[in-house]
């Protein structure tokens, strides 16, 4: 009913112009220029001579227009304050209803219901477009689809938010959402060009984008957990390495070992555990302190040997020391003790696996076997352990370098969860190296913005995620978040932070399209109410009118006109500004860019060196003495107890 009335007021509107502008003037260019005629002549004749074809009518009535004469300027008058008196009284009412709607609204600017609503037609375009100007490294809304022939019509997000887009399959996210995002950022002046991480489950948006970051002066940084020939190579403990082996052994103190240790203990907590309440058994516990022990031995023993390389230092050697004899009685063992008493840090960390070994024998090796399962996959897993046993991307580094801005693409399979809790690893040393360059840089924030995109939230797993979004924002950091409905961020439960807090911390919500009836009665609830007037009309036994007006609060959207309003409509809530609603057009109407195809710098392998965790040796294979082939043939001798 509503839409017939539109367009019963559309036709009305367009029937009054049409006459007062186009049928009036028509006809009067005629009749007028006939009695002004008459006038000037004062006989009939002229209209016999018309009848007679002794006259031409036509050229009587254009040259009566084109002699500039006092009667053709009166015609002219006639003619346009004729449109004028046509144009007011077919449209007084109207006009005066409009005039009224405008100065109610300025009186009453709290009854404004949307920002902008470009299928309403609500709001001001200018004062919208006024109020999101593009210029500065942000999220946007979006290109907005407008009838004007701009190519790029980007309206930037003024508040530094993080965001959530929610969309289910198919819902556009990628091209209305992302690569807009990606491409605005990416094209601003070289000081402003954000560094950037995105996670990319089906590589699709590396496909779309990688030649417009070539193109606009990145540097395209892949790791690829598909493809692992095709990946970058890092180290997860390089960070834990560099801690203590950025300064000399002598200069090293006790904050230096601390920090060190805390990130031990973090990465040991973000290798693949149980989850929920199996998570919490003496087991898992018992089997991250024997992690944690053996990787502070590794980490200390390379500050006394200085063949023990960080070539060796990986999560996938771990492993040797993970059952009973070798983690009791092994060569390393006799070193441990030897060095016990060379400072404390040594002499506190022989406490530490002293006390392991006090554990019952048959309840120790059930330990060491939750170790190793956790573990287990830096070496089953070709994938992993490709991309974990070499180095060939420095996360501390390209952090830390401003003069090119970056971009580093995490690619996975998200039906394979093998690799989640190494993604989450990826994510997190990123996050970490950021803040602490962001902390001791001027004003204690990144000067170039740093921005995740994390597509497919859900397949991820970052505990401390609601944690980072509540200090980013002041560090120059942004997150955004793609999911299909909020019932996904509920698994970041009271032991892994509230997932509510997750929302409280988004000040940027991008609406496409979703299944869950939760997350449209939480969406409707946040865009607000708007009020609704009903005038009653009554007739009393004299047939007197009253008329009663009636006022009641009504969602802007309901849930259901949520779930079916237009495809092409995104609704967006922005920080204190009132919702809006727009649309949006897809990347590929505005970008046309080669498909890209990743081909990674082939990273050198050097294996002629391996260290032998046995012997605690290591053994060189290029050099032919009988040393080494000693070493390698000779079975070590069993500890004397």
């Amino acid at each position: 009913m509503l839409i017939k009335d539109n367009k019963q007021k559309f036709l009305n509107k367009f029937l009054n112009y049409f006459f007062s502008l186009i049928i009036w003037p028509s006809l009067a260019f005629f009749f007028i220029a006939i009695v002004m005629l008459f006038i000037q002549i004062k006989s009939v004749k002229i209209f016999q001579e018309w009848v007679s074809k002794n006259r031409s009518f036509i050229n009587d009535i254009f040259l009566f227009w084109k002699i500039n004469t006092r009667f053709r300027n009166i015609g002219i008058l006639i003619i346009v304050l004729g449109s004028l008196f046509f144009l007011i009284i077919l449209n007084y009412k109207s006009w005066i209803a409009i005039l009224k709607a405008k100065i109610t609204k300025n009186n009453h600017p709290e009854k404004k219901t949307w920002e902008y609503n470009q299928f309403l037609k609500e709001g001001s375009f200018r004062k919208f477009k006024n109020n999101f100007k593009p210029g500065n490294p942000n999220f946007i809304f979006g290109n907005l689809k407008t009838n004007n022939f701009k190519k790029y019509d980007y309206l930037v997000n003024n508040l530094n938010n993080h965001a959530i887009v929610l969309g289910i399959t198919g819902s556009g996210k990628t091209q209305k959402v992302l690569i807009p995002n990606l491409h605005y950022n990416a094209s601003l002046e070289n000081d402003l060009k954000p560094n950037i991480v995105i996670t990319d489950p089906k590589k699709e948006i590396l496909k779309i984008t990688g030649e417009m970051f070539l193109e606009k002066g990145y540097e395209i940084k892949v790791f690829d957990f598909i493809d692992a020939k095709n990946s970058l190579h890092w180290n997860p403990l390089e960070q834990i390495w560099n801690r203590l082996h950025n300064k000399s052994k002598e200069d090293l103190d006790d904050d230096d070992y601390s920090a060190a240790f805390e990130q031990i203990i973090e990465i040991t907590n973000s290798l693949n555990w149980p989850k929920g309440e199996d998570s919490k058994t003496m087991w898992v516990n018992q089997a991250k302190n024997v992690i944690i022990t053996v990787i502070k031995f590794m980490l200390l023993y390379s500050l006394e040997d200085e063949t023990f390389t960080i070539k060796s230092f990986t999560l996938s050697n771990v492993i040797w020391f993970l059952d009973d004899r070798n983690f009791k009685r092994g060569i390393w063992t006799f070193r441990l003790k030897s060095f016990s008493k060379r400072n404390h840090i040594w002499w506190k960390f022989h406490e530490e696996w002293n006390a392991l070994q006090d554990i019952f024998s048959e309840t120790f090796s059930g330990i060491l076997t939750h170790a190793s399962n956790v573990l287990l996959e830096f070496q089953s897993n070709l994938n992993i352990q490709k991309i974990t046993s070499h180095i060939n991307f420095s996360i501390d580094k390209t952090i830390r370098n401003n003069q090119k801005p970056w971009v580093i693409f995490i690619c996975f399979p998200d039906h394979k969860p093998i690799f989640n809790f190494l993604i989450n690893i990826l994510i997190t040393q990123i996050y970490r190296e950021a803040i602490e360059f962001a902390n001791s840089s001027p004003g204690r924030k990144l000067s170039r913005m740093l921005q995740f995109y994390l597509e497919e939230f859900n397949s991820l797993n970052i505990p401390q995620i609601s944690d980072w979004m509540a200090i980013s924002r002041s560090r120059n950091i942004l997150f955004l978040l793609v999911i299909q409905a909020f019932e996904q961020l509920q698994k970041y439960g009271s032991d892994l932070g509230s997932w509510k807090s997750i929302q409280a911390q988004v000040g940027l919500i991008y609406f496409l399209e979703t299944n869950s009836d939760e997350t449209l009665e939480w969406f409707s609830k946040m865009l607000g109410e708007k009020t609704i007037k009903k005038e009653s009309v009554t007739f009393d036994s004299k047939n007197k009118k009253t008329t009663t007006v009636s006022e009641y609060d009504k969602a802007i959207m309901t849930p259901a006109e949520l779930k079916y309003k237009k495809k092409e409509m995104t609704i967006i809530s922005c920080g204190f500004y009132k919702p809006i609603a727009i649309n949006i057009k897809p990347a590929y109407e505005y970008l046309e860019y080669e498909e890209y195809v990743h081909h990674a710098p082939k990273i050198e392998i050097n294996d002629s060196e391996i260290w032998d965790f046995n012997l605690m040796k290591l053994l060189n294979f290029n050099k032919n003495d009988e040393v080494n082939k000693e070493a390698i043939n000779k079975k070590p001798k069993k500890p004397k107890n």
